[in-house]
């Protein structure tokens, strides 16, 4: 009844008309919890034009892509060796499920003793969630690779490279992209936190807390529109990077 593109422009517009109607419309609720949205708007558009966004946004986006990229570097190497031996996977156990399950942003004080104020602090930041998710699904996508592949590869005479090269990276891939999107929205939001607590000259994270201490909501409203639009556009960039080189998923 309804096409593909209908619901998701459906799904686009039910926030915008509910905040409309609740605060433009209605004025159910106090401004200082959820301003106009017409205000919000121009706001959103005074930002991109006066420039300083752009700064905040390049600052926060080269923090994030930095800590994103070598995490996921380092944690897929570091699961894909894991993965490929039990006797590793079993001595290494404690650790990665110790520091999996702890929260990052509880270690900003040895992230700044170790790191400092600079962006190298903010950067660790958002490598630490992304090894960390990277290192736990590669290794479990390389577990999960299918052993009657490996011994047919074997019997036409593969070497042990090209078994894993071939097969087992293969195997491994649906469930890494599966730690890419869940290490994108974990990246991204330790980056802001740390730009809001540690402090920045330039960043989102840090325009976000000024435009909470000064109370300019409509500031911080459309500041969290424009974190909403990066995080949606990211993961929809991955999601397409999965679909053109892991189409064989699920089939």
């Amino acid at each position: 009844m309804f096409s593909n593109l209908t619901l998701r422009l459906f799904g686009i517009l039910i926030l915008p008309l509910v905040w409309l109607v609740t605060a433009d419309l209605l004025q159910l609720a106090s401004p200082l919890l959820l301003p106009k949205l017409l205000d919000v708007v121009v706001r959103f558009f005074q930002l991109i034009t006066e420039g300083t966004l752009w700064k905040d946004f390049y600052s926060t986006f080269l923090r994030w892509v930095a800590g994103y990229s070598l995490g996921i570097v380092a944690g897929v190497l570091c699961g894909l060796i894991i993965g490929l031996s039990t006797k590793v996977r079993i001595a290494t156990e404690f650790l990665v499920e110790f520091f999996r399950a702890m929260p990052v942003t509880a270690i900003f004080p040895l992230f700044l003793l170790v790191f400092g104020i600079a962006d190298s602090s903010k950067i660790a930041m958002a490598f630490t969630p992304t090894f960390l998710l990277m290192l736990v699904n590669t290794s479990y996508g390389v577990t999960l690779s299918d052993p009657g592949r490996r011994r047919m590869a074997q019997v036409f005479g593969a070497s042990k490279f090209q078994i894993f090269r071939y097969v087992v990276v293969f195997d491994a891939l649906p469930q890494i992209f599966v730690g890419l999107r869940m290490a994108l929205a974990q990246s991204l939001i330790v980056t802001v936190v740390s730009e809001m607590f540690i402090g920045t000259d330039y960043g989102l994270g840090q325009r976000v807390y000024d435009s909470y201490l000064t109370s300019s909501i409509p500031t911080l409203y459309a500041l969290l529109i424009v974190l909403g639009i990066l995080g949606y556009a990211s993961n929809k960039m991955i999601i397409a990077l999965e679909t053109k080189y892991v189409f064989w998923t699920g089939k």
